[in-house]
């Protein structure tokens, strides 16, 4: 065979590589659909630390009120979407069917969450959402949503849906590491903070010492005493509505045969100017012989404040706790730990302050009437 022949007087050209094709520009529709979708991000891990906050109000010691199961199942409910958004918002930028599908699943994710999230009977553990789980899906309707419709409503632009039909103008493999990095950090994300939700919640429903070291004597009059010492310093306080004394058995006797029991007392305040009271309550527990456990609202959005107030008792600490609910009628709810019956007739007290309602249940005090 005879070689090939350049015309003389003609000058060869080298050979180029073949170059990748250029970037194509993304839309200002793509551009804005990609800022909702992490908007939608930041909006769900927000509706998560405040929902997971308020869940935290309703710890009681001693009281398993399925507080993990509680933060679990929101937790099951919003965690997939975040992958799912990033990912879409991710794919977006090369268009192409792999971004519509993404695009696709995080819609239909929002519209399966707030359908469970207003439905709180259809929750993973239902018996446990009887406090505040609407309030959660009115919050998820309220920010989540608009943004889901604005984001409907730029994927239905033109210019959207020609870019979503388009394919991608680079090699899928290259992006392929960032996505199985999303979906891996999403999965140690969510069980890392499933564990520590556990560990929560388990040390605020530990049950408290079964010794019944105090003796019963005494234990009501430490009530009424931490409830006088509060309302002493709120600046707003003009009486107290309504007491309520609930005397119950520990279901356990001490080492000496003598059966033991738990003193809860209740206080409806007057709310004058709620505020100013709370924060002076606030200061005041989180002083002196007292604890502050927690500060926050509950998920209905009522100002919630737990503390623990500590005594003395022949080298024993005895552990009041007292507990704030804000509210129409604010509440004032304190509780003993179990304490020894060494006497068959116990003392009963009066209330404080001429409440309009008074009731004791536990006890047979004929003298309150």
């Amino acid at each position: 065979m005879k070689p090939m022949l350049t015309h003389p007087g003609v000058e060869t050209s080298p050979i180029e590589a073949p170059t990748d094709l250029p970037r194509r520009r993304l839309p200002a529709t793509v551009l804005a659909l990609q800022a909702l979708l992490l908007a939608e991000t930041a909006a769900l891990v927000w509706i998560w630390l405040w929902t997971w906050h308020g869940v935290q109000a309703y710890a009681w010691p001693g009281v398993d009120n399925g507080l993990f199961e509680r933060g679990l199942s929101y937790l099951l409910i919003l965690a997939p979407a975040v992958p799912v958004n990033l990912l879409a918002a991710i794919w977006l930028g090369r268009g192409g069917r792999r971004a519509r599908l993404y695009l696709a699943a995080a819609g239909t994710l929002a519209a399966v969450q707030l359908v469970l999230l207003l439905t709180p009977s259809a929750m993973p553990v239902r018996e446990a959402m009887s406090d505040g789980a609407a309030a959660v899906g009115i919050r998820f309707l309220l920010v989540v949503v608009p943004i889901l419709f604005a984001g409907v409503a730029v994927s239905a632009h033109a210019h959207t849906r020609a870019w979503l039909g388009d394919g991608p103008v680079r090699p899928r493999s290259r992006i392929a590491g960032v996505e199985t990095a999303v979906w891996c950090l999403a999965l140690a994300l969510a069980v890392g903070t499933g564990t520590e939700a556990r560990e929560w919640a388990e040390a605020a429903a530990a049950p408290q010492d079964q010794l019944g070291r105090f003796a019963e004597p005494g234990t009501w009059a430490r009530l009424e005493d931490a409830v006088a010492d509060t309302v002493a310093g709120l600046p707003a306080f003009t009486g107290f509505v309504s007491r309520a004394v609930e005397v119950t058995s520990c279901d356990y006797a001490n080492p000496a045969g003598l059966s033991t029991y738990r003193y809860a007392l209740e206080y409806g305040l007057h709310a004058a100017e709620a505020g100013a009271d709370e924060a002076a309550i606030a200061a005041l527990w989180a002083e002196g012989d007292h604890r502050l456990t927690y500060d926050g609202e509950t998920l209905e959005g009522t100002r919630r404040i737990t503390a623990e107030r500590l005594y003395s008792a022949d080298d024993e600490v005895f552990t009041l706790t007292l507990r704030y609910t804000g509210g129409e009628v604010p509440l004032l709810h304190l509780e003993s730990p179990c304490v020894e019956r060494t006497d068959h007739t116990p003392e009963c007290l009066p209330a404080q302050g001429d409440p309009e309602t008074d009731t004791v249940e536990g006890l047979r005090c004929p003298d309150l009437g």
